[in-house]
């Protein structure tokens, strides 16, 4: 169900935008290529305990592909590890903010969620810059920026 609306809202986008590959949803970009997002900083619930580039506990980075897939990867001292699945671009209630919420199909040791489901939630800060809500329930804040090649 949830790959039909994407591809419904993909299309519709499409066939209603001319000529752009970069096309806007509010204030976010939807791009029809894959997008690379990375992350830069990690905070816990404590004051001062932020940590950015090679002090942060792991690397790591989605990419977005065009289909509604997605790939994440994380890098802890060495060891790599992978989780796949499908995303969908998401509005909750009157809330102005766009999300993209993922659905693991594997690599479950991977979510950042509240849930304690298959889903995760990223928010939107801007077209540059997306964040976990993983902190809402006291798991790390986890900000990412779009690599741009």
């Amino acid at each position: 169900m949830r790959n039909s609306l994407l591809s419904i809202l993909l299309s519709t986008f499409l066939f209603t935008c001319s000529n752009s590959e970069d096309l806007e949803t509010g204030e976010i970009d939807v791009l029809y290529t894959a997008q690379k997002w990375q992350l830069v900083r990690m905070s816990g619930s404590f004051e001062n305990s932020e940590t950015t580039g090679e002090n942060m506990e792991w690397q790591e980075f989605y990419v977005f592909n065009p289909d509604g897939s997605f790939l994440k990867r994380r890098d802890t001292a060495g060891a790599v590890f992978e989780a796949t699945g499908t995303f969908v671009l998401m509005e909750y209630g009157n809330d102005e903010a766009d999300y993209l919420e993922l659905t693991y199909a594997s690599g479950e040791n991977l979510i950042g969620s509240c849930n304690g489901d298959r889903t995760e939630v990223l928010v939107f800060r801007s077209s540059l810059a997306l964040s976990n809500t993983w902190q809402a329930c006291d798991g790390p804040g986890l900000d990412y920026v779009l690599v741009k090649d």
